[in-house]
């Protein structure tokens, strides 16, 4: 049985930064909860996510004589990108594995390389896309396209023999650029091939894999802008569905998914008055003719709203998350990095609940330093990863063993208990 929504099963990586993936890489679920110490590698991680959406964003940049691709690579570091032991010129390689869906029953895989010159800039070195479950009696994967891997600026993609799509052959893909990613480029490539689309199999999977990623959403606690949250009163209009990175957008989104869906608004009451169990309602108002801001009803004092101005900045940090976490229209890929900062430690299983629930419906990424936060993912052993020391440049990630922490368990140990004495099998101490 296939699942609908294309989720990240793996990734693997070589010659990047400072992290260590091993042979076999890292395999995720749904929920994935990342510790370990400051510079070891979390926010590295996550970047790569960010440079494979960002590299396949249509927005153009090429008025300043870059394409996407190439603002990506610059977001990820450049040419310090690579692990700082290795001399250039040098590869840094990705791996992705997707998972199979209704459309492609077989999974897939995308492998990039980026060249790192001596001197000078990164470029696309390697890129191919592949089923991941390879067919039966087959020694190599059906590959979708292979660019870059015989000759720089050249590539083939896979074209069905006939219509009943058994088998198929490659046909050259000439003048590939080396400054894009082929992913989001290739269509635009074979807008002139003589081939029909439905015979040509990388237009279905590709159109998945580029829905899929755009959607992708990538939060930080120190991005939040509380000033900007707190005296924005954005425009009617928009049909923004997500919160920005900054969350200055915050009373637009809630207008908007409350006239979307007609039970978020319930559900976001019950949410906040698990954080202030006085409130009466929150909802988006109108604060001038076209303009929206948050009014919030307290029980007795129900005739005059209190603003976001008004609250503090956890209440702030928290309406934030809520509105993120109980979204009827999460998306495919959600990262927050350490949704804890500036929170009561009273909230944190409230926190940790709505993100466990979230969780249920898609694929969410956390960063925390918090041992408050993480008692309350005791009972998700499986699902933490701890960036430990390999050596004195590298960081590897583990996955926690239940065996190894159920005798301290046992005796009333919760998670973050451990992680506040620095025990060795959970890690997450920077000594």
């Amino acid at each position: 049985m296939t699942n609908n929504t294309l989720k990240i099963l793996g990734i693997k990586t070589k010659n990047y930064k400072n992290i260590s993936t091993g042979d076999n890489g890292v395999n995720f679920g749904n929920l994935n909860v990342f510790i370990g110490s400051n510079g070891s590698g979390k926010s590295n991680l996550i970047n790569i996510f960010r440079f494979l959406r960002d590299s396949i964003e249509d927005v153009s940049a090429e008025d300043r004589g870059v394409t996407s691709f190439d603002d990506a690579v610059s977001a990820l570091g450049g040419e310090r990108m690579l692990d700082l032991t290795m001399q250039r010129p040098a590869n840094v390689e990705f791996q992705f594995e997707f998972s199979p869906t209704d459309i492609n029953t077989k999974g897939g895989a995308l492998d990039i390389h980026l060249f790192i010159q001596k001197i000078g800039r990164v470029f696309n070195n390697y890129e191919v896309l592949y089923d991941s479950i390879r067919a039966p009696g087959h020694e190599e994967p059906f590959y979708y396209y292979k660019c870059h891997d015989i000759k720089s600026g050249t590539g083939v993609f896979s074209l069905f023999q006939d219509q009943y799509k058994r088998s198929s052959h490659f046909e050259s893909l000439p003048n590939v650029p080396t400054n894009r990613l082929v992913l989001a480029d290739i269509s635009r490539m074979l807008e002139e091939s003589a081939h029909p689309p439905e015979m040509t199999p990388i237009y279905r999977f590709r159109r998945e894999l580029i829905d899929t990623i755009t959607k992708w959403r990538f939060y930080n606690a120190n991005d939040m802008n509380l000033y900007a949250i707190r005296h924005a009163e954005p425009k009617i209009g928009s049909s923004d569905l997500y919160l920005s990175t900054s969350g200055e957008n915050l009373p637009l989104v809630l207008f908007n998914l409350i006239q979307e869906d007609l039970q978020f608004e319930e559900h976001i009451e019950n949410a906040v008055k698990a954080i202030l169990p006085n409130t009466k309602r929150v909802r988006s108002g109108h604060s001038g003719r076209l303009s929206l801001s948050v009014e919030w009803y307290f029980k007795k004092i129900e005739k005059e709203p209190f603003y976001l101005n008004e609250m503090s900045d956890g209440t702030v940090r928290m309406l934030c998350w809520a509105i993120i976490l109980h979204s009827p229209f999460l998306p495919p890929l959600l990262s927050i990095d350490e949704p804890e900062i500036g929170l009561h430690p009273a909230w944190m299983p409230i926190l940790a609940e709505w993100i466990k629930q979230a969780s249920q419906k898609t694929q969410i990424y956390i960063s925390t330093h918090s041992a408050d936060l993480l008692d309350h993912f005791t009972d998700c052993l499986d699902n933490i990863y701890c960036f430990c020391t390999k050596n004195e440049s590298h960081f590897e990630i583990k996955k926690l063993q239940r065996n190894e922490l159920q005798p301290k368990l046992d005796e009333g140990w919760q998670l973050g208990d451990l992680y506040r004495v620095g025990d060795p099998s959970v890690g997450g101490w920077p000594w």
